[in-house]
């Protein structure tokens, strides 16, 4: 007999029967009536081949091919039934879970700390691995489950609708000067902005961002003097040249740098993080559970 040929449901009319050696008692545990359960008794009869509970004097008793067929039914029943009852629940004190983050050297230098010093209190045993997200979202791993989130700005980052998206808070941007720079005061016009030679950070390798359209748009260029493509470099750069390197204004959080805030223009465009998960995976306890975690760090 193939799977697909039997109507799965007359296996629990069999447990029942077998378990009760009764139909009317065997019906009353299903919650069916009594000719229904007669009914799902003749069909496994005719299934099998076989009577499987036959009348007696001493009541209604089981072939052997019945009680072969019931250790394993019942087994596979009870295994059925503990798969479905199981709840995916997530234990952050006593879980040892790896989870997998992609993100800019900027979010990883800006929120990870924080985080890592908030998971020691409420699950001292989660490991973070950080991925360097590069020119393309890892869609391909989202998908396998091997990257859990991506987190990154609306600059760097083209996601496909398919994906789930949260962004988490609008930033402003900041100028980054060195402490001992004295050309520049604490807060800057546009005229002043683009005559400062800058460092431009580009995680992903791009070679315009918002600042630069924003500029454009006002017919004006600013002078990049230097490329890179990690957070760190730049800011050390800036720490020890007279050079300004444009940033989200969270940033100043960051680092060990003889660095100060320069205000920008009011009007000039803010970056918008964003967290990206995929819809197979999203609703696990373990993701939700770490997206509330980075996300109430981040708004606090």
């Amino acid at each position: 007999m193939k799977l697909h040929q039997l109507d799965l449901n007359l296996l629990l009319a069999f447990d029942a029967l077998m378990t009760c050696r009764h139909v009317t008692r065997a019906a009353e545990q299903l919650f069916i009536s009594q000719p229904a359960m007669s009914h799902a008794l003749n069909r496994l009869r005719e299934q099998f081949h076989d009577p499987l509970l036959v009348k007696t004097p001493q009541g209604m008793q089981p072939t052997a091919r019945a009680l072969k067929l019931h250790a394993g039914i019942q087994q596979a029943l009870q295994l059925l039934e503990q798969q479905l009852g199981e709840s995916d629940h997530f234990e952050p004190l006593t879980s040892d879970r790896r989870f997998v983050i992609s993100t800019t050297d900027y979010v990883e230098c800006v929120l990870i700390p924080p985080l890592i010093k908030h998971l020691k209190q409420i699950a001292p045993q989660i490991q973070i691995e950080i991925a360097i997200l590069r020119d393309e979202l890892p869609e391909a791993d989202l998908a396998s489950g091997k990257i859990d989130l991506v987190l990154g700005f609306d600059e760097y980052m083209q996601v496909p609708s398919y994906l789930c998206r949260e962004t988490w808070y609008q930033e402003p941007l900041a100028g980054l000067v060195s402490s001992q720079n004295q050309l520049v005061e604490n807060s800057i016009n546009l005229q002043e902005l683009i005559h400062v030679p800058h460092v431009f950070h580009s995680p992903l390798g791009t070679q315009e961002s918002m600042v630069d359209r924003y500029l454009a748009s006002h017919g004006l260029q600013r002078q990049i003097s230097v490329n890179s493509q990690s957070y760190l470099s730049a800011a050390a750069i800036v720490s020890q040249t007279d050079h300004m390197l444009v940033l989200p204004e969270k940033v100043m959080l960051a680092g060990s740098w003889p660095l100060r805030s320069v205000r920008l223009p009011d009007d000039m465009p803010s970056y918008h993080l964003n967290c990206v998960w995929h819809p197979a995976h999203g609703e696990e306890p373990g993701i939700q559970w770490l997206r509330h975690q980075m996300r109430s760090l981040l708004i606090q």
